[in-house]
């Protein structure tokens, strides 16, 4: 039994220290098959799972060459790193001595990869798309932003789940200015999307002309890597986050496919990610919504003036 609870102790211990690692600084791809090489401050960042942060993601273009995973803002010693086990999984590399095994892409492309550094497991797949994704994270800095113009907590745009090459952000934004970084190491080194139109961006240094938010509130943003297109519009309405002006109630928040509450009358309702994107919208069927297609991870879903979290298994 003090066998079995100190396996249970040290698992749970691993489980924590992993996560912790990953609290704050993303997962990173460096190397040959990167966009920008060997440079550790334009690492490219992978996007962690909303509901388990020790997996994360790349969707974007790869160049034939080696690469290997390290956190962003790694300090002069360029460790630890992750690095190629076999084809299918990872090590932790923490010294200088020990195998600095790499992956290698042999063909340009777009890939998707998944990554999880607790089971030390990575998968690397061709993407069905052929017109170059050439970022796989977009960021957003500024005196208009949630974080202002601290580069290194930039606030993070959502990737779409239907579409590779469009990001967004639903939130509250200040009256000020803003831009893109697309990841949060560099600084401001790094070129940056940056106002082309009040509909067109540009991807460039210099000059440096930025949006104008005239007017603080909520917006909606949209922006396009293919066809460089964005848009910046301030939303008319607010969720109104009031826990208890009604008799509804969610009966479960830990789901896979349906969510049931205690009303049996429909009711139309949203569903919306944690920074705000609005993922679903629907009426729901005899108290019940179907959230099938929805990917893992924390939701908020907002139902007879009611915001209610959930997550999707």
């Amino acid at each position: 039994m003090k066998t079995t609870l100190l396996k249970m102790t040290i698992v749970a211990m691993t489980l924590v220290m992993t996560t912790s690692a990953f609290a704050n600084r993303k997962l990173c791809l460096i190397g040959d098959a990167t966009r920008y090489g060997w440079e550790k401050g334009d690492v490219s960042p992978m996007i962690q799972d909303a509901s388990n942060p020790s997996v994360f993601y790349y969707n974007a273009w790869l160049k034939p060459g080696n690469f290997k995973f390290m956190l962003e803002n790694t300090d002069d010693s360029w460790l630890p790193t992750w690095n190629k086990a076999d084809d299918t999984h990872i090590v932790k590399r923490t010294t200088g001595s020990e195998p600095d095994e790499q992956f290698n892409i042999s063909t340009a492309g777009n890939y998707a990869i998944t990554v999880d550094t607790t089971l030390l497991t990575i998968s690397i797949v061709p993407m069905a798309e052929t017109a170059e994704i050439s970022f796989n994270t977009v960021f957003m800095v500024g005196s208009a932003t949630p974080n202002g113009w601290t580069i290194t907590d930039a606030t993070e745009l959502t990737k779409s789940a239907t579409n590779p090459y469009e990001f967004s952000y639903s939130g509250p934004m200040n009256a000020g200015e803003l831009k893109f970084p697309v990841n949060r190491n560099s600084g401001w080194s790094q070129d940056f999307f940056m106002k082309a139109s009040d509909t067109q961006m540009v991807f460039q240094k210099l000059p440096d002309v930025k949006w104008d938010i005239t007017e603080a509130g909520n917006y909606d943003i949209d922006i396009n890597l293919q066809t460089l297109s964005i848009t910046i519009e301030k939303q008319t309405t607010t969720l109104s986050l009031n826990f208890n002006t009604s008799k509804i109630a969610l009966k479960n928040n830990l789901v896979s496919d349906i969510l049931r509450f205690t009303s049996k009358g429909d009711f139309n309702y949203r569903i919306f990610t944690a920074s705000g994107l609005i993922v679903q919208i629907g009426e729901s069927k005899n108290g019940q919504i179907d959230v099938s297609r929805l990917n893992s991870g924390v939701f908020f879903i907002e139902a007879e003036k009611n915001i209610f979290k959930f997550i999707k298994k």
